[in-house]
C-alpha cells in the first residue's frame, strides 16, 4: 500500500479502539460508570482480550514472544499500531519494544519517569522493564516489537559498535541492571518518517521476502538515529555507572575472548584480580568464567552464521583448544551441535518467501 492508503488505515479506529473510546467516556462519568461495567459481557471482553483495569483478570503484567510472534524464528520483528484510548496499564515483556509517534502525542512512564512524547519521538524499551503507554486520543503510535535473538542475528554490527544503541542493547545482555529506555527526539526528520512508513507498509502487506526487507528498514532506522539524533537522546541517568562498567568489561572480552584471563582483564582496568572478580559479579550478575564462556559462544554463533570457516577453526578462534570441548559446550548452550546451528541459520534457510 502507498503512504496515503497506510495513513487512512492507521487513522481508522478498529473495534477495540471504539470499545476503549467508549470505556474512557463512561469512566469520565463516575455516577454511571458502574452501570456501564455491569452491561458488558465478561465472556466477550475476555475473548477479545480487552483490558479493563477494574477487572484484574483482564490485565496481564507480562507479555511473551509467543503472543505476538509466529513460531518461525526467522520472523523476528512485529509491527502494529498501538490501540488508541487503551488504558495505561503497567506491564513488561520478554522482547525489545520500540515505538514511534507518527502523529499526535502520548505519555510514557517507567517507574517515576513520566515523559510526554510528540510526533517524531521514538522510544526503545528493554525487556523486563515495567512501563505504561497512554494514548488518550486518536494519535498514531507505531509499535515495533523485536525478539531478543533477532538483535544477535541481524543487528550484530550495531551490538559490536561503541555507540549509544550498542551500549543500550549490550546492557541487556551483560549488565545486571540494563538501561531501561532511550528516548530520541527526531523532530521533523523526513527520512526517518519515510522509513517508518515503509516499515509499516512492508509488514502489513507481507509480500514475498517481507521479513528480509523489514530487517533492512529497521537497520536503516537505527543508523539514522545514530547519525542524527544521539545528541537529543534521553536516558535514565541513575543507571549509567554500573551499566557502563559492565559494557566496558563485555566489550573487552568480546575483542579478546580467545585469550583473555581474569588477570588480563584486571590489568586492563587497573584493578586487582580479586576486586575485578567481585566487580564482574556485581555489575553483570555472572562470575568471570560464565561471562567469558557466554561471550565465546556468542562469537562462535556469529562466525557459524556469517562465515564458512570449519567448525574446528572456529573453536580455536573463539578460545577452545579442544574441538570436542567446544562442541560439547556449544551443544549445552544451544541445544544443537555447531554444524546443526550453522545449517539452521544459513542464508539459504533464512530467506523467507
Amino acid at each position: 500500500m502507498n503512504e496515503q492508503q497506510l495513513l487512512t488505515k492507521l487513522r481508522t479506529l478498529n473495534e477495540s479502539e471504539i470499545f476503549y473510546r467508549n470505556y474512557r467516556l463512561a469512566r469520565s462519568s463516575p455516577n454511571s460508570f458502574q452501570a456501564y461495567l455491569n452491561q458488558l459481557d465478561p465472556d466477550e471482553v475476555r475473548r477479545r482480550a480487552l483490558l479493563i483495569p477494574e477487572w484484574p483478570d483482564t490485565i496481564k503484567p507480562e507479555y511473551l514472544e509467543e503472543s505476538f510472534f509466529s513460531p518461525d524464528k526467522r520472523v523476528g520483528i512485529h509491527v502494529s499500531k498501538h490501540n488508541c484510548y487503551t488504558p495505561a496499564v503497567p506491564h513488561y515483556h520478554n522482547f525489545f519494544e520500540m515505538f514511534y509517534v507518527l502523529e499526535g502525542r502520548c505519555i510514557h512512564q517507567v517507574r517515576d519517569n513520566r515523559s510526554l512524547l510528540k510526533a517524531g519521538d521514538l522510544c526503545l524499551i528493554q525487556p523486563q522493564v515495567t512501563h505504561s503507554l497512554d494514548v488518550s486520543d486518536e494519535s498514531i503510535v507505531i509499535d515495533i516489537l523485536i525478539r531478543r535473538s533477532t538483535f544477535r542475528h541481524y543487528f550484530y554490527s550495531i551490538l559490536q559498535g561503541d555507540n549509544l544503541l550498542g551500549n543500550f542493547f549490550m546492557s541487556t545482555l551483560y549488565s545486571k541492571q540494563g538501561i531501561d529506555y532511550l528516548i530520541f527526539h527526531t523532530g521533523e526528520d523526513e527520512e526517518l518518517h519515510r522509513a517508518m512508513i515503509e516499515l509499516c507498509s512492508e509488514f502489513f502487506d507481507q509480500e514475498s521476502y517481507f521479513s528480509v526487507l523489514v530487517n533492512a528498514v529497521v537497520t536503516k532506522i537505527f543508523v539514522l538515529l545514530l547519525r542524527r539524533h544521539t545528541g537529543s537522546c534521553e536516558l535514565p541517568e541513575d543507571q549509567i555507572k554500573d551499566t557502563q562498567t559492565a559494557i566496558d568489561i563485555a566489550r573487552y572480552l568480546q575483542l579478546n575472548a580467545a585469550t583473555a584471563t581474569l588477570g588480563d582483564l584486571a590489568a586492563e582496568f587497573h584493578y586487582s584480580p580479586e576486586y575485578t572478580s567481585r566487580l564482574i559479579k556485581r555489575v553483570t550478575g555472572q562470575p568471570f568464567i560464565r561471562l567469558l564462556t557466554s561471550i565465546r559462544l556468542e562469537n562462535a554463533e556469529q562466525l557459524l552464521r556469517d562465515t564458512t570457516l570449519p567448525v574446528n577453526d572456529i573453536a580455536a578462534l573463539v578460545g577452545y583448544e579442544s574441538n570436542e570441548h567446544f562442541i560439547r559446550t556449544f551443544r549445552k548452550r544451544a541445544g544443537i551441535t555447531p554444524s546443526a546451528y550453522r545449517h539452521k541459520h544459513s542464508i539459504r534457510d533464512n530467506i523467507q518467501e
